[in-house]
């Protein structure tokens, strides 16, 4: 068995200890049979919350009326989550309803798809009720039970067959895929925080390719922010390399480029993207604009910074507007730039109000400005004394 799961081993020992049936479930099995990389490790439960909470010293309460408490087991957390049922499903995300069942088949029965609806026991023993193995071999996605009943449950679910299509290279099957179509518009009741994460995860895949045929063929493309209009740009998608897609400012510069976006603020926004981050990707825009009209040169790159400049090179060498070897032509400019920032030049607000006896004002930044544009053309050297210099003349003008 994967060490992963050995690890977590005494959480259901100490739960069949105590009369409880306890079992590892969800993606973990499934990435374990499939023999790829194991994530969380989820454990379903006869137990109820308060009773997992009195068998382990240290719990979290993320969700006790719907069943879930996080185990910590030396510095590992684990999701413990009591055997369920749901109930109505009025807004498309959360059962109205959850119900507590002692019964392992009911809780895998309210689960998304078949491959993630097996559980195994501590020592490896599979328990597959609705044949998630023969899907997984068959490389195919299929919902438990009706689509329609579970897609009307949480409409995330319709997004969700689409990144599992693209993480896995696995095929959606044609009932499952049909009722996508049927129901993409519950999509526009869905948070875009929880369609981000999935979007991203997909652009990520293996499979992306046939993945993003299936957005678009499945009509979903139209209830995802700023994207009802970009059927053809939407495809282009496909030449995202894992370079990119592993790094979020990057993943994001490239598809606000590729998807040709007039507006990039207000389409960072829509998708609801950190500040921080929706800053970088701007920058990055505006200097592969600026890139496309003037060629790099350095006080491009000086006034765009060494991060903002390498990543609109990387995503000008991955959309074929800039070739790779020039990182060696920008990394040259770069270092031969006189200064970095407006810190590096040899003299500051204080000595310019030493220098010309004048108050502090708006002036001062005006004059640092020029000096720092002398200096990037070649025509000031940084040097205290020749700036001080140029500076008594420039008050004479």
């Amino acid at each position: 068995m994967n060490q992963a799961f050995k690890h977590a081993i005494p959480i259901i020992s100490t739960l069949e200890k105590h009369g409880h049936e306890a079992l590892f479930v969800g993606g973990s099995v499934r990435d374990y049979l499939m023999d790829r990389e194991i994530g969380d490790i989820d454990i379903a439960t006869s137990a109820f919350p308060k009773q997992i909470q009195a068998l382990f010293p240290k719990t979290i309460d993320v969700g006790a009326e719907h069943g879930t408490i996080i185990v910590v087991e030396e510095e590992n957390t684990y999701e413990v989550t009591t055997f369920r049922a749901d109930g109505t499903y009025s807004d498309k995300r959360r059962p109205d309803v959850v119900t507590f069942v002692t019964n392992l088949e009911e809780d895998l029965k309210r689960r998304d798809f078949t491959m993630n609806a097996i559980a195994m026991t501590k020592d490896g023993t599979i328990i597959d009720p609705y044949s998630g193995k023969d899907a997984i071999k068959g490389k195919l996605i299929q919902t438990v039970g009706e689509a329609s009943e579970r897609f009307h449950e949480d409409a995330l679910r319709m997004l969700r067959a689409l990144r599992f299509s693209s993480q896995l290279s696995f095929s959606i099957h044609q009932d499952t895929f049909q009722a996508v179509k049927d129901y993409a518009h519950f999509l526009q009741d869905v948070s875009v925080e929880r369609k981000t994460v999935e979007f991203e995860k997909l652009l990520k895949g293996q499979g992306l390719n046939s993945s993003l045929h299936l957005l678009v063929e499945s009509g979903i493309y139209r209830y995802l922010p700023f994207l009802e209009n970009k059927k053809d740009e939407l495809l282009k998608l496909s030449i995202l390399s894992p370079t990119v897609v592993n790094e979020r400012e990057l993943l994001w510069t490239a598809i606000a480029y590729i998807l040709q976006i007039k507006d990039v603020e207000a389409f960072l926004d829509a998708w609801k993207l950190p500040k921080k981050l929706s800053k970088a990707v701007k920058d990055n825009i505006f200097v592969i604009n600026r890139f496309l009209k003037e060629d790099w040169h350095q006080a491009l790159i000086y006034h765009a910074g060494w991060k903002s400049t390498i990543a609109a090179h990387q995503v000008l060498v991955l959309v074929e507007m800039d070739k790779p070897e020039s990182y060696l032509y920008i990394k040259q400019l770069y270092d031969k730039l006189p200064i970095y920032s407006l810190r590096d030049i040899e003299l500051n607000g204080n000595d310019l109000v030493e220098c010309l006896n004048r108050k502090p004002g708006k002036w001062i930044a005006e004059v640092l400005q020029e000096i720092e544009q002398e200096i990037l053309l070649g025509s000031l050297v940084n040097e205290a004394s020749v700036l001080k210099e140029w500076v008594r003349s420039w008050q004479q003008k």
